[in-house]
């Protein structure tokens, strides 16, 4: 939130969300379900922090693309999102450069340089890891 003033409208709501689980840390919820013992770093992480990619859970995302039809289907499609979703980033940038070039971004950001930071950041970093085992 570096570049979002606190008298931004919705920044209390923006300083909750970053105190809460994201989307990586449901996925575990969901592998739980399937048998996966997620390690207890990983449980306890401090969800401030971006998740990264991690082998050991890996190696269980690879267990069930291969045993579980439906785990691998629901695999591909949030590999899927995940693509999309770097596709809309690169084409955010692209209209951010035609539109405002090298000016400062929303709230006082760097603007393309910012967004470029994010650009090859998935989302699902151990979908992405494990596809050349597949």
């Amino acid at each position: 939130l570096k570049y979002v003033r606190p008298d931004f409208p919705g920044y209390d709501r923006l300083q909750h969300l970053l105190h809460e689980r994201s989307v990586v840390d449901h996925f575990y919820d969901f592998l739980e379900t399937r048998g996966v013992q997620i390690p207890q770093d990983l449980k306890n992480r401090d969800v401030r922090q971006p998740n990264g990619p991690d082998e050991r859970v890996q190696m269980e995302i690879l267990r069930l693309y291969k045993g579980s039809p439906e785990c691998s289907i629901l695999f591909e499609l949030m590999t899927d999102f995940d693509e999309g979703l770097q596709e809309w980033r690169y084409r955010h940038i692209k209209l951010v450069e035609r539109t405002i070039g090298a000016k400062k971004g929303t709230g006082g950001s760097p603007g393309v340089p910012f967004l470029k930071e994010s650009l090859f950041k998935p989302v699902f970093h151990d979908l992405w890891a494990i596809r050349h085992e597949m």
